[in-house]
Protein backbone atom coordinates (compact mmCIF):
# COMPACT_ATOMS: atom_id res chain seq x y z
CA UNK A 1 0.00 0.00 0.00
CA UNK A 2 1.94 3.33 -0.90
CA UNK A 3 0.56 7.06 0.62
CA UNK A 4 1.55 9.57 -1.74
CA UNK A 5 1.99 12.36 0.92
CA UNK A 6 1.37 16.38 -0.03
CA UNK A 7 2.49 18.33 2.76
CA UNK A 8 1.28 22.03 2.28
CA UNK A 9 -2.56 22.16 3.10
CA UNK A 10 -1.92 18.76 4.46
CA UNK A 11 1.06 18.29 7.21
CA UNK A 12 0.23 22.02 8.39
CA UNK A 13 -2.32 24.81 6.71
CA UNK A 14 -1.38 26.74 3.81
CA UNK A 15 -0.22 29.41 4.87
CA UNK A 16 1.47 28.75 7.63
CA UNK A 17 3.55 29.96 10.80
CA UNK A 18 7.03 28.13 10.85
CA UNK A 19 6.64 27.35 14.15
CA UNK A 20 2.96 25.23 13.36
CA UNK A 21 5.25 23.44 10.07
CA UNK A 22 4.44 19.54 10.45
CA UNK A 23 2.16 20.03 13.33
CA UNK A 24 -0.54 17.51 11.51
CA UNK A 25 1.55 14.93 10.41
CA UNK A 26 1.35 13.29 14.17
CA UNK A 27 -2.32 13.29 12.97
CA UNK A 28 -1.34 10.79 9.81
CA UNK A 29 1.39 8.96 11.23
CA UNK A 30 -1.22 7.83 13.89
CA UNK A 31 -3.14 6.23 11.94
CA UNK A 32 -0.57 4.92 9.44
CA UNK A 33 0.78 3.02 12.66
CA UNK A 34 -1.59 0.70 11.94
CA UNK A 35 -1.34 -1.12 9.36
CA UNK A 36 2.16 -2.34 8.65
CA UNK A 37 2.32 -2.49 4.97
CA UNK A 38 1.96 1.16 4.54
CA UNK A 39 4.95 3.00 2.45
CA UNK A 40 4.95 7.05 1.97
CA UNK A 41 6.08 8.20 -1.04
CA UNK A 42 6.38 12.16 -1.10
CA UNK A 43 4.47 14.30 -3.59
CA UNK A 44 4.91 17.37 -2.13
CA UNK A 45 6.60 20.36 -4.08
CA UNK A 46 8.94 20.23 -1.74
CA UNK A 47 10.89 17.48 -2.91
CA UNK A 48 11.67 19.63 -5.91
CA UNK A 49 14.10 21.99 -3.28
CA UNK A 50 14.89 19.61 -0.29
CA UNK A 51 16.56 15.94 -0.75
CA UNK A 52 14.83 13.14 0.50
CA UNK A 53 17.54 12.87 3.88
CA UNK A 54 16.29 16.42 5.24
CA UNK A 55 12.48 15.77 4.47
CA UNK A 56 12.72 12.25 6.59
CA UNK A 57 13.52 14.79 9.20
CA UNK A 58 9.91 16.12 9.62
CA UNK A 59 9.15 12.42 10.22
CA UNK A 60 8.63 10.60 13.91
CA UNK A 61 11.45 7.78 13.58
CA UNK A 62 9.14 4.77 12.51
CA UNK A 63 7.38 6.28 10.11
CA UNK A 64 10.76 8.13 8.32
CA UNK A 65 11.58 4.10 7.93
CA UNK A 66 8.67 3.81 5.87
CA UNK A 67 9.02 6.69 3.71
CA UNK A 68 10.62 4.97 0.39
CA UNK A 69 10.82 7.71 -2.28
CA UNK A 70 9.96 11.03 -3.65
CA UNK A 71 7.55 11.43 -6.92
CA UNK A 72 9.08 12.62 -10.06
CA UNK A 73 8.58 15.69 -11.35
CA UNK A 74 6.32 16.42 -14.96
CA UNK A 75 9.51 18.36 -15.88
CA UNK A 76 11.35 14.81 -16.11
CA UNK A 77 8.59 12.98 -17.10
CA UNK A 78 7.29 15.53 -20.17
CA UNK A 79 9.67 16.83 -22.25
CA UNK A 80 7.49 19.96 -23.35
CA UNK A 81 7.13 20.86 -20.09
CA UNK A 82 7.97 24.36 -19.21
CA UNK A 83 8.77 26.01 -15.88
CA UNK A 84 5.23 27.89 -14.59
CA UNK A 85 3.45 25.66 -16.68
CA UNK A 86 0.32 23.61 -15.04
CA UNK A 87 -0.79 20.33 -16.60
CA UNK A 88 -3.99 19.14 -15.87
CA UNK A 89 -4.23 16.67 -13.42
CA UNK A 90 -0.43 16.69 -12.74
CA UNK A 91 -0.25 15.47 -8.93
CA UNK A 92 -2.16 12.20 -10.23
CA UNK A 93 -0.08 11.63 -12.81
CA UNK A 94 2.89 11.84 -11.20
CA UNK A 95 1.58 9.34 -8.44
CA UNK A 96 0.42 7.13 -11.68
CA UNK A 97 4.06 7.27 -13.23
CA UNK A 98 5.84 6.61 -9.92
CA UNK A 99 3.11 3.62 -9.29
CA UNK A 100 3.79 2.12 -12.92
CA UNK A 101 8.07 2.67 -12.84
CA UNK A 102 8.29 0.96 -9.24
CA UNK A 103 4.87 -1.29 -8.29
CA UNK A 104 3.06 -4.39 -9.74
CA UNK A 105 0.04 -3.02 -11.39
CA UNK A 106 -2.51 -4.28 -8.89
CA UNK A 107 -0.53 -2.74 -6.02
CA UNK A 108 -3.08 -0.26 -3.99
CA UNK A 109 -2.18 3.46 -3.21
CA UNK A 110 -3.75 6.49 -2.38
CA UNK A 111 -2.78 10.37 -2.00
CA UNK A 112 -3.31 12.84 0.49
CA UNK A 113 -3.54 16.03 -0.96
CA UNK A 114 -5.41 19.98 -0.66
CA UNK A 115 -5.69 20.53 -4.48
CA UNK A 116 -8.42 18.70 -5.91
CA UNK A 117 -7.47 20.28 -9.63
CA UNK A 118 -4.51 18.41 -9.61
CA UNK A 119 -6.43 14.96 -9.44
CA UNK A 120 -9.03 13.91 -11.87
CA UNK A 121 -12.94 14.82 -10.79
CA UNK A 122 -14.02 12.12 -8.12
CA UNK A 123 -10.39 10.58 -8.06
CA UNK A 124 -11.42 7.53 -5.81
CA UNK A 125 -7.33 7.32 -4.50
CA UNK A 126 -7.28 10.91 -3.10
CA UNK A 127 -8.38 11.68 0.61
CA UNK A 128 -9.07 15.46 0.03
CA UNK A 129 -7.77 18.01 2.70
CA UNK A 130 -8.57 21.48 4.05
CA UNK A 131 -5.61 23.16 3.43
CA UNK A 132 -6.74 26.13 5.40
CA UNK A 133 -6.53 23.24 8.72
CA UNK A 134 -4.46 20.99 6.57
CA UNK A 135 -4.95 16.95 7.63
CA UNK A 136 -7.51 17.29 10.73
CA UNK A 137 -8.67 14.97 13.62
CA UNK A 138 -12.18 14.17 10.97
CA UNK A 139 -9.70 12.87 7.95
CA UNK A 140 -8.35 10.28 10.19
CA UNK A 141 -11.49 8.08 9.87
CA UNK A 142 -11.52 8.82 5.84
CA UNK A 143 -7.44 8.00 5.68
CA UNK A 144 -8.67 4.42 8.10
CA UNK A 145 -11.36 3.70 5.61
CA UNK A 146 -9.44 4.33 2.58
CA UNK A 147 -6.68 2.15 3.90
CA UNK A 148 -8.62 -0.87 5.22
CA UNK A 149 -10.54 -1.29 1.51
CA UNK A 150 -7.56 -1.53 -0.55
CA UNK A 151 -6.29 -3.92 1.60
Amino acid sequence: MIVFLDFDGVTHPEPCEVDALFGRLPLIEEVLREFDATRIVISSSWREVHPLGELLEFFSKDLAERVIDVTPGLERLDNGWLPGQSRRFERQRECEHWMRQNRPWDTPWLAIDDRAHWFEPQCRHLLLTDHRQGFAVDDAPRLRAMIEERL
